[in-house]
């Protein structure tokens, strides 16, 4: 059922708080469509992208979302993601949205404050045996949500680039693999070893966790935007071709819409970790920005943890890619429960 939402010194308008619908679908992508244009983020969504995520089923809708409307019109979407595996440490996420006509008035403090009460509430539910992380992370020039970080009391811990590689000019070039190894398109009968390959080529990074057959599938290769042809392996004929490293794709039509050029997103890149040091990351990164050039792609583009032990934003950078917006990862740490 709708309430109401009581008076607030900061929001002067009457609003209608209760949680996200199928129905809004259509609303919703009015509403990020609107912010972005403020925004610029360089994310776009489609209806069927935000159908796709309301789909997710480890996201309860009546106690993980949130939607705000003034009379009939959505003005404010939240929503708090949590894991069903995790491995030390228990990873949640608050995502928002306010129109920006509406900003200032304090809704997004309001919807910030819900999700993180919600976090934690998640966080003891499911795994309080473990430490927790929860996070949000706008981009560095959204100085509106930056600023709803900070009045929470959350802490900039990590950074991340967004990174783009024009592919109208040059590619780099190929690198020869050292044989046993050899480089093959990604198959679809191989996506089970892929995920657990993507397990254990990140056990050790910065906020990532455990990938269980259904997240997997939800917003990884079970994805509408992913793009198997777009994507590769590297085999080791040494042992029974094992795989040694990967690199998963995506193309958003939403952005190509907006944008006007067709992007090839280079979501997932690793080397497990028997094969690293051996040419294995450089070799599939140049392969691929060949190939999606060939395609016909005009950009490249991915996302890239500043701190990254392996070295990866360095390698990014070799080939040409460049940063073209920075984030923030703003978090609240809550300790374990003690056992007993």
């Amino acid at each position: 059922m709708p309430y109401r939402h009581r008076p607030h010194t900061l929001c002067r308008v009457e609003l209608t708080w209760r949680h996200l619908r199928d129905g809004d679908i259509s609303a919703y992508a009015a509403l990020a469509a609107a912010a972005e244009v403020v925004d610029r983020t360089g994310e776009n969504y489609s209806e069927d992208d935000l159908a796709e995520e309301m789909q997710d089923e480890s996201i309860d809708p009546a106690r993980d979302t949130w939607a705000v409307l003034d009379d009939d019109r959505l003005i404010a979407v939240g929503a708090v993601h949590g894991q069903r595996e995790v491995w030390d440490v228990d990873n949640l996420s608050c995502f928002g949205v306010v129109h920006p006509t509406y900003r200032g008035r304090g809704i997004g403090r309001r919807l910030l404050g819900e999700q993180l009460d919600r976090a934690e509430t998640m966080h003891q539910e499911r795994h309080p045996r473990h430490p927790a992380r929860i996070s949000m992370r706008p981009h560095d020039h959204v100085t509106s949500a930056v600023a709803l970080a900070k009045a929470a009391g959350l802490q900039p811990v990590r950074h991340w680039f967004d990174m783009e590689r024009d592919l109208r000019g040059d590619a780099p070039a190929g690198r020869v693999l050292p044989e046993p190894l050899r480089l093959v398109p990604y198959a679809a009968e191989r996506d089970d070893e892929v995920r657990r390959g993507h397990n254990s080529a990140f056990r050790d990074h910065y906020g990532s966790t455990e990938r269980d057959p259904a997240t997997w599938k939800q917003w990884f290769t079970g994805s509408r935007n992913f793009r198997a042809e777009l994507s590769f392996l590297v085999l080791d004929s040494s042992v029974s071709d094992a795989m040694a490293g990967y690199l998963l794709a995506y193309f958003y039509e939403a952005d190509a819409a907006v944008d006007g050029y067709r992007e090839a997103w280079i979501g997932q890149l690793g080397t497990l970790p028997g094969w690293r040091g051996r040419g294995v990351g450089t070799a599939l990164l140049a392969y691929a920005l060949a190939a999606y050039r060939a395609a016909g792609y005009e950009q490249a583009g991915l996302d890239v943890d500043s701190a990254n032990g392996t070295g990866a934003l360095g390698l990014y950078e070799r080939v040409g890619f460049r940063t073209v917006r920075s984030s923030t990862s703003w978090v609240r740490e809550i300790p374990a429960r003690p056992v007993g």
